[in-house]
C-alpha cells in the first residue's frame, strides 16, 4: 500500500461507510419502511373549506369516484378542516398499504361516502440519484487510491461523498410525515449538511480541474464561499427540525413569507448560479487545454451542459406546476439522464488518462485475482480430496491435515504477493536502498557524468518512470527537449517540435539554497510559476508529461534538475515519495560536490599548465635583455600582476638601422590581456620592419588594424620612441603615460614630455592627432617611458605612487649613471609602496654615454 494511501485509509473507509450508510438507509427507510402512503388526489384549502383540487388519472381516487371540487369532510371519521390540514396529510401518509379509507364529502349538495385504498409509491427519482451518487462515489474513491497526494484527486472523491449525502435530501421531504425521529433528525442533518458543500464543491472543483484558477487558493473568496452555503443549509436544517416539532405551525409561516419575499428569491437563486458558474468555468478550462486532452473532455462537457439544462428545465417546470399531481409522479424523466454525468468523467479518465487510474485499478485487480485464484485452487484442491473418500479419514486428523496443507499454502501466496508488490514497486524501504545504495557504491565518484548517469538508472530502477529528464542548469534555466511526435493539430505544434526553455524563479532558488534541495510538483494544479512563462511552455511540459522536478543544489547554486514522469502504478507522486527524492537531492549534491571540486582542481592544473605555457610564450615576445647599443645604455624590466599580462615592452633595430622601443598597455588584465599584447606586438614588429614605414605612420597603422581586432570596449595605450647613434631621437604617445626626460638631479632637471595622441583601437573612430616631438638626447641624459601600474600602485593608506616619486626615484640613482640600478631602485621601491599588485608594471630607461 503506498504511504501516502496509507495515511488516509481510515478516512476513506470511515467516511465511506457513512455516506453509503445513510444514502442507502435513507432510500431504504423512505421506499420501503416508511415510505408515506398516498391516496392519489390533492386537496386545497378554499377558505374554511377543503377540496379535492386533482385527481391523478386511473389512480385510487378516481376508481374510488372521488371527482374535482368535492369538498372533503372528513376520512374515516376524522373531520377535515383547511387550519389542520397538515394532520389530516400525515394521518394518510401513515396508512399501511392497501388500507381502505372511507372519504365523506360533499357534492352538488349531496353528501357521498367512497371508499379510497391507500397505495404506496415508488420514486423513482431518489434512485437515479442514488445511482448517479454510487457512480460518483466509486470513481471518486478509485481516483483518490491511484492518487492520494493530489489535491485535485482528494477533490473527486469529496464530490463521491457529498453526492451520496444528496439522496438524503431529495427523500428527506417526503420522510417529515412518516419516519420516525430518532431516524428523522440525523436525515435532517446530513441533508443540511448536503446543501451546505455541495454548491461550493461543485465551484471550488472547477476552479481546479481542467485549468487551475488562481482564485482556487485565494481563502477569503473560498472562506465566503462555502461560509455563506453553509449557512443556508444551516437555514434548511432549522427548518426541517421547527416543521417536525412545531407542530402549531407558526414558524413556518414565517418561512413561506421569507420564499415569498426577495431574500427567498436570492436564496433560490443561489444554488443554480453557483451550478451555472460552475459549468462556465468547466467550459473556459476545457478550452484552455491542449490538444487531445481538450478532445477529451469534450464528450463530458456537452454531457455535462445538456444535464444542466435539463435540469435547469426542471426547476423552471417545478416553479410553475410543481403542484400538479401529474408532474410529481413523471418528474423522474428529468432525472432519467443524470448517471450520465458521472459516467462521462469516468470516461475521460478511462479514456484519456486525466487520472491514472487504470494502472491503480490493475494493481488492485492483480492483488485480488492472485488471492482469489490461490483460494480457489486449494479448496477446490479440498473438495477433490473429500470426494476421492477421504471421508473415511476420523474427523479430528481431517483438521490436522487441512491446517498442516494451509501452511505451504500461505507462504506460497504470500511469496506470490511480495513478487507482485516487487514488480509495481509499492515497497518505499526498498526503493530508498536502490536510489542511495546505488549512489553510495557509484565507481566513478569524481565523475560528474558517471554520478548523474548512475542516479538516473537507479530513479528509473525503482520508480519506471515514464518520462526521465536529467538536464543541466544555466543561470536559472534548463532547457526542455523537443516533444516527439507533437499532435498537427495542436496549436502549439511548432513550439513543442523545439526546445523549450524553463527558468527558475528567484523565490525556488532562495529555498533550494536554504535547504540544499527542492523538490516541485510540475502538474498544472500546482506550479503557477510554469504558466507565468507563457502557455507554450505549460503545454510542453504536458506533452513531456513532466509531473516531479527535483532540483540538485551543488555549493549552493543549481547544478543539474532531474524531471519524472508518471511511475509504475500511479500517475503521481505521493509526499513520502517527494520526501524521498529530497533526500536523494541532498546525498547527490553532496557527491557531486567532491566530483565538481575534483574537476576544478583537475582544472586548475590545466589552466595553470596553460598560463605557465603562455607565460612563457609572452616572455619569448617581449624584450628582456637591452640588445647592445654602441653609445648608449639601456634597462628595462615587466612585471605582469597575473601569470600573463597585458604591458607591452619591445626594443628592436629597424632596417634604417635606427633603434625603436615601445613601451604599451593592454586595457584589461589575464589571457584576453595579453592575447591583444601579442597581436600588438606582432603588429608593431611587422610595422617597424617594414620598408618604407614611416615612423610618423605606424601608430595609425596600428589603429586601424587593431580597431578591427579588438572588442568594443578594448584597446591599446602606447609610448614609442626612435633614435639613431648621434642621439637625434622623434617620439609619440598614444593615450600613454608621457615619458621622462631626466637630465641632472634637482627638480628642475626633469620634465614630462607632453605629447598629444589617442589611445589605438577605440570605437568610435576619430582623428587620433597623434604628434611626433623631436630632439637630442645629450650626454648622460635619461629618457624614461613606464607604464601606469607603477604610478599608480597604491598603500594601505589609499595614496598612490605618483609620478612625483617615480621622478625622485630616477634622479636619486641618476648621479651613479648607471640605469639598471635605477631600474631595480624603482621596482624596489614601488614593490614595498604598493599593498596589492593590481596591475603590471613596466618601466624602460634609455641613456646616452658620455663622448
Amino acid at each position: 500500500m503506498s504511504p501516502s494511501l496509507r495515511a488516509i485509509r481510515w478516512k476513506l473507509v470511515l467516511s465511506s461507510v457513512f455516506a453509503l450508510v445513510l444514502a442507502l438507509g435513507s432510500f431504504y427507510l423512505n421506499n420501503w419502511v416508511y415510505a408515506p402512503s398516498d391516496d392519489q388526489c390533492t386537496w386545497k384549502p378554499v377558505g374554511k373549506r377543503v377540496v379535492i383540487a386533482e385527481i391523478l388519472p386511473n389512480g385510487e381516487a378516481e376508481t374510488a369516484g372521488l371527482l374535482d371540487g368535492d369538498e372533503l369532510l372528513s376520512i374515516h371519521g376524522r373531520k377535515v378542516d383547511a387550519r389542520h390540514l397538515t394532520d389530516a396529510q400525515r394521518y394518510i401518509n401513515a396508512q399501511p398499504e392497501g388500507r381502505i379509507l372511507i372519504y365523506t364529502v360533499l357534492r352538488e349538495g349531496r353528501i357521498l361516502r367512497l371508499p379510497v385504498k391507500m397505495v404506496k409509491s415508488f420514486d423513482r427519482t431518489s434512485l437515479l440519484v442514488l445511482v448517479s451518487a454510487l457512480v460518483a462515489w466509486a470513481m471518486g474513491l478509485l481516483v483518490v487510491v491511484s492518487s492520494p497526494s493530489r489535491k485535485i484527486a482528494r477533490h473527486f472523491y469529496y464530490i463521491g461523498i457529498v453526492s451520496l449525502l444528496v439522496t438524503v435530501l431529495v427523500g428527506v421531504g417526503p420522510a417529515l410525515d412518516a419516519v420516525s425521529l430518532p431516524l428523522l433528525v440525523p436525515m435532517i442533518l446530513t441533508s443540511a449538511l448536503a446543501l451546505g458543500l455541495a454548491p461550493p464543491l461543485w465551484l471550488h472543483f472547477f476552479l481546479r480541474f481542467p485549468h487551475p484558477f488562481p482564485l482556487r487558493t485565494n481563502r477569503h473568496f473560498l472562506a465566503a464561499l462555502y461560509g455563506f452555503s453553509l449557512g443556508g443549509g444551516v437555514l434548511l436544517g432549522l427548518r426541517l427540525l421547527l416543521r417536525t416539532f412545531d407542530r402549531n405551525e407558526f414558524f413556518q409561516e414565517v418561512f413561506v413569507y421569507l420564499d415569498q419575499s426577495w431574500i427567498g428569491r436570492v436564496v433560490g437563486m443561489a444554488t443554480p448560479a453557483v451550478a451555472i458558474t460552475g459549468l462556465v468555468l468547466f467550459w473556459i478550462g476545457a478550452f484552455k487545454l491542449q490538444g487531445r486532452k481538450r478532445a477529451g473532455l469534450i464528450p463530458t462537457l456537452l454531457f455535462s451542459t445538456a444535464i444542466m439544462a435539463d435540469l435547469f428545465a426542471f426547476n423552471v417546470l417545478q416553479r410553475i406546476a410543481g403542484a400538479s399531481l401529474i408532474f410529481q409522479r413523471e418528474a423522474w424523466i428529468f432525472f432519467l439522464p443524470l448517471p450520465l454525468l458521472p459516467l462521462s468523467f469516468a470516461y475521460a479518465i478511462f479514456r484519456h488518462g486525466f487520472f491514472d487510474v487504470r494502472r491503480a485499478l490493475l494493481r488492485w485487480v492483480t492483488y485480488f485475482g492472485v488471492l482469489g485464484i490461490t483460494l480457489a485452487l486449494y479448496l477446490g484442491g479440498l473438495a477433490y480430496l473429500f470426494a476421492q473418500g477421504i471421508q473415511v479419514v476420523p474427523s479430528a486428523w481431517v483438521g490436522v491435515l487441512v491446517g498442516i496443507s494451509a501452511i505451504p499454502i500461505g507462504w506460497l501466496l504470500r511469496w506470490m504477493l511480495q513478487a507482485l508488490r516487487r514488480i509495481f514497486r509499492r515497497d518505499l524501504h526498498t526503493a530508498r536502498e536502490v536510489i542511495l545504495g546505488n549512489l553510495r557504491e557509484t565507481r566513478k565518484r569524481f565523475s560528474e557524468e558517471a554520478l548523474l548517469a548512475s542516479l538516473a538508472d537507479s530513479i528509473r530502477e525503482a520508480y519506471r518512470p515514464h518520462v526521465l529528464l536529467m538536464l543541466g542548469v544555466d543561470q536559472r534555466r534548463l532547457v526542455l527537449p523537443p516533444v516527439p511526435d507533437p499532435d498537427p493539430e495542436d496549436p502549439f505544434a511548432e513550439q513543442l517540435a523545439r526546445p523549450a526553455v524553463l527558468e527558475l524563479p528567484l523565490d525556488i532558488l532562495r529555498h533550494a539554497r536554504e535547504n540544499r534541495e527542492v523538490v516541485l510538483g510540475m502538474g498544472s494544479d500546482e506550479a503557477d510559476w510554469v504558466r507565468e512563462q507563457g502557455e507554450a511552455l505549460r503545454a510542453h511540459l504536458d506533452a513531456l508529461e513532466v509531473q516531479v522536478l527535483a532540483l540538485i543544489m551543488v555549493n549552493e547554486e543549481p547544478h543539474a534538475g532531474l524531471m519524472l514522469g508518471g511511475k509504475y502504478a500511479e500517475l503521481n507522486y505521493g509526499r513520502e515519495d517527494r520526501e524521498l527524492l529530497r533526500e536523494v537531492a541532498i546525498a547527490a549534491g553532496q557527491l557531486l560536490e567532491t566530483a565538481v571540486l575534483h574537476r576544478r582542481m583537475l582544472d586548475q592544473g590545466r589552466i595553470e599548465q596553460e598560463l605557465q605555457t603562455a607565460r612563457a610564450i609572452q616572455e619569448g615576445l617581449i624584450t628582456s635583455v637591452p640588445p647592445d647599443m654602441p653609445g648608449f645604455q639601456a634597462a628595462l624590466r615587466l612585471s605582469p600582476a597575473l601569470e600573463t599580462g597585458g604591458d607591452l615592452l619591445w626594443v628592436g633595430r629597424r632596417p634604417s638601422g635606427s633603434w625603436i622601443a615601445a613601451v604599451g598597455d593592454v586595457s584589461g588584465k589575464g589571457l584576453a590581456a595579453a592575447l591583444y599584447m601579442s597581436q600588438a606586438m606582432a603588429l608593431l614588429k611587422m610595422a617597424a620592419h617594414q620598408e618604407g614605414m614611416s615612423f610618423e605612420e605606424i601608430l595609425p597603422t596600428l589603429d586601424r588594424t587593431l580597431r578591427s581586432l579588438m572588442g568594443p570596449r578594448d584597446f591599446l595605450t602606447l609610448s614609442l620612441l626612435e633614435w639613431d647613434r648621434d642621439g637625434r631621437y622623434r617620439t609619440a604617445r598614444a593615450g600613454h603615460p608621457p615619458p621622462l626626460l631626466v637630465s641632472g638631479a634637482q627638480a628642475c632637471d626633469a620634465r614630462e614630455m607632453e605629447i598629444p595622441g589617442r589611445g589605438l583601437g577605440l570605437r568610435p573612430w576619430r582623428d587620433g592627432n597623434w604628434v611626433v616631438q623631436e630632439g637630442v638626447l645629450e650626454s648622460r641624459q635619461w629618457l624614461v617611458m613606464y607604464s601606469d601600474g607603477l604610478t599608480e600602485a597604491m598603500n594601505r593608506q589609499g595614496e598612490l605612487y605618483g609620478v612625483r616619486r617615480l621622478r625622485d626615484q630616477v634622479q636619486r640613482i641618476w648621479g651613479t649613471g648607471s640605469v639598471r640600478a635605477a631600474c631595480e631602485a624603482v621596482f624596489h621601491d614601488v614593490t614595498a609602496f604598493d599593498a596589492q599588485n593590481r596591475d603590471d608594471r613596466t618601466l624602460f630607461i634609455l641613456s646616452r654615454e658620455s663622448a
